[in-house]
This record gives structure tokens, C-alpha cells and sequence, in this order.
């Protein structure tokens, strides 16, 4: 008898201020997360940055854009930052991570300051946004993974971006068909670098 009226009683509903089993098992803002969030930010960053062209950004006359581009281009550089500092490893990597932002972006901007209409175009571009956007946030990204220091050497490959840019320029491709062509190459070069990357760590590891 005791038993029939112990199920036919409901559930106790969880009190207030208590958790629930269901509440327990939510995800959290784990490791994993956090490297998610990171992973993002990088490439988000990365992209802003590759757009913001401060090297053509001198040559214009319209107030309009050269603040849009200003704007991008530190827009950018502040999601890179982040996606340095909300990736869990240690607060020296985080650190090391940001200082690579603030340097790669300061080079671009004083190479994009520098170049003049007179300058040949590998110079022009030789610190172009594409190249240096890409460049920074592949850096970060094998900072905060750990990778380790002989695989930085795979970021030597951003060197054809300035020659072919100057091939380009050559070439007769119109402004607006060379940046969507550049910036699809950075963006292949610094995925490649990560994933090379990974798996030279992993052959190692083994």
C-alpha cells in the first residue's frame, strides 16, 4: 500500500536557490570553449585586418573611407588581441600572443605610411594588410596552440604573397579582382600553416 502511494505522488520540483540535474549538466565554459572563441576571434581578426588596407588608405582623398579603413583596421587588431587573451593557456602566451598583434599591425601601418604613389609596387605592398593580417593571426594562433618553435618556420610561406602581388600588378588585374585574389591566398596560407602545423606536432608526438 505504501508502495502504490509513493508513485502515485509527483515529482518534487527542485526548490528554489537548488540546481537541477538537468542545470548540472549544461556546458560550461571549458577549455574547449574557450579555444573555440579563440579560433574565431583569430580569424575574424585576421580577416578585418587583411581588409582594413591602411597601404592604400593614404592614397585617398575621401574622409569617408579613410576612416572606415582606420577603423577596420583597429577593429581588427582588437579581435585579434582578444582571441589571444580568451585562449586558455598560460598568461605569458596570452601576452606574447597580443604583443605579436601590436607588432605585425605597427609594421604594416609604418610600411603603408611610408610608401608613396612613387613606390614600386613590391614595396608598396611589401607590408600590405593581406599579407601581415594573415601573417599575424596564423602567429597567434600557433602561439596560444603551443606548436612548437620549428614549425614557425612555416609562416616563411606568406613571402609569396608580396611576389605575387607584384606579378599581379604587372599583369593588368584590375584593384578590386587582385585584393579578393590576395586575400583568398592569405587566408589558404595561414590555414595551411595551422593545419601543417598540427600535423608536424603530431608526427612528432608519435
Amino acid at each position: 500500500m505504501t508502495h502504490n502511494v509513493q508513485e502515485a505522488m509527483p515529482a518534487r520540483l527542485p526548490s528554489v536557490g537548488t540546481t537541477s540535474p538537468e542545470t548540472q549538466a549544461m556546458p560550461r565554459w571549458n577549455a574547449s570553449s574557450r579555444y573555440g572563441a579563440s579560433l574565431v576571434a583569430v580569424v575574424l581578426g585576421g580577416y578585418l585586418a587583411m581588409r582594413g588596407g591602411l597601404n592604400v588608405m593614404w592614397l585617398q582623398s575621401d574622409a569617408n573611407v579613410i576612416g572606415a579603413l582606420l577603423l577596420q583596421f583597429f577593429v581588427g587588431g582588437a579581435v585579434l588581441v582578444a582571441g589571444a587573451l580568451i585562449a586558455p593557456v598560460s598568461l605569458a602566451r596570452r601576452v606574447l600572443a597580443s604583443a605579436v598583434v601590436v607588432a605585425g599591425l605597427a609594421v604594416h601601418a609604418f610600411g603603408s605610411a611610408t610608401a608613396t604613389i612613387a613606390t614600386p609596387p613590391f614595396l608598396l605592398y611589401g607590408s600590405m594588410s593581406f599579407a601581415i593580417g594573415a601573417f599575424t593571426a596564423a602567429a597567434v594562433w600557433l602561439i596560444v596552440r603551443g606548436r612548437s618553435l620549428p614549425t614557425f618556420v612555416l609562416l616563411l610561406a606568406f613571402a609569396a604573397v608580396p611576389l605575387l602581388t607584384e606579378r599581379l600588378t604587372h599583369t593588368g588585374w584590375s584593384g578590386v579582382t587582385r585584393e579578393d585574389l590576395l586575400t583568398g591566398v592569405s587566408a589558404a596560407i595561414g590555414v595551411g600553416v595551422a593545419w601543417a602545423a598540427a600535423a608536424v606536432d603530431g608526427a612528432r608526438s608519435r
